[in-house]
């Protein structure tokens, strides 16, 4: 993601530092950002900055945080120290909420936000799913519509982004996690097939069984429902929910987003403890995810 969203940046001539280690850094050094869509092969670079470590005394205007949850606690220290830049924003999955950031930022510096976008490291280049304009979610914790966001917003759309405005962004975060966790678990489960997963019936039923109780545990802590679609997948029989969740799975073209499976398991693993202690808070049991999370 954090690839991508430089590019694109980069593209619309606005300044573009990245942060990267190791070999990804010589790359980005050498050949730039370079992008190679699936559907065509065809690979195109821009150059940018690199930087292999934010420094205190360095000032940015804005920086993108576009690495798995179970990174945060290697960045986050730096973050901290680095106090001349005033907007934060982290995009990505999360279940506890901001509060390690705020704690260690400040309030005032840190947004959530979530891109719907997905690449694969390969080589030289991030081959990735091309599509027309890809959708960032972004949010102020609050909830408010302030000057930096509509700011923010509009970097990101200059970039060719389709930026949508999320009133409670910390709580979509959650509850994308209820969906996206039984999800991954059947999908390892499944030994990394997609049609393995969505064209087993009774793998389908457990997955829709496990956002359920995911669903009820975040009602009870008083979280409504954030993802409008969820209402009708917890609403249907499940004679009606298993086609219908197979439907929209391949509409988001699961097979592709689900490419990193094994390397997400680091962060699915910091969800999943994150997602357990949201559990052991309410008087509920999550019998079928638990099933399901022994794949992890």
């Amino acid at each position: 993601e954090g690839s991508i969203l430089a590019y694109q940046l980069q593209d619309a001539r606005l300044d573009v530092t990245v942060l990267a280690r190791g070999q990804r850094r010589d790359y980005i050094e050498r050949y730039g950002v370079m992008l190679e869509p699936s559907d065509t092969g065809r690979s195109t670079s821009r150059k940018v900055d690199v930087i292999e470590r934010l420094f205190p005394e360095d000032a940015y205007d804005l920086v993108n945080v576009a690495v798995g949850k179970n990174h945060y606690s290697r960045v986050l220290p730096f973050l901290s120290a680095n106090i001349y830049t005033p907007n934060v924003l982290f995009l990505g999955n999360n279940v506890e909420g901001p509060g390690e950031m705020v704690r260690l930022l400040g309030r005032d510096r840190v947004l959530l936000g979530f891109p719907f976008m997905n690449g694969t490291i390969e080589g030289r280049a991030i081959r990735y799913k091309a599509a027309e304009r890809t959708s960032i979610s972004i949010g102020e914790l609050d909830g408010g519509a302030s000057e930096r966001l509509t700011w923010i917003t509009g970097l990101l759309e200059k970039a060719g982004f389709n930026v949508v405005a999320n009133r409670n962004m910390e709580v979509w975060l959650k509850y994308h996690a209820a969906v996206i966790l039984p999800l991954a678990c059947a999908y390892i489960k499944a030994g990394y097939e997609v049609k393995g997963m969505t064209g087993d019936r009774g793998e389908m039923t457990d997955v829709i069984k496990a956002m359920r109780e995911g669903f009820s545990v975040l009602k009870e802590l008083g979280h409504p429902y954030a993802l409008d679609s969820l209402r009708r997948l917890e609403g249907l029989p499940m004679m009606l929910a298993v086609p219908y969740l197979r439907r929209e799975l391949n509409k988001a073209e699961l097979e592709y987003v689900f490419t990193r499976g094994e390397a997400m398991k680091g962060e699915l693993e910091v969800l999943d403890e994150e997602f357990s202690r949201l559990k052991g808070s309410t008087s509920l049991q999550t019998p079928t995810y638990d099933e399901l999370r022994k794949s992890l």
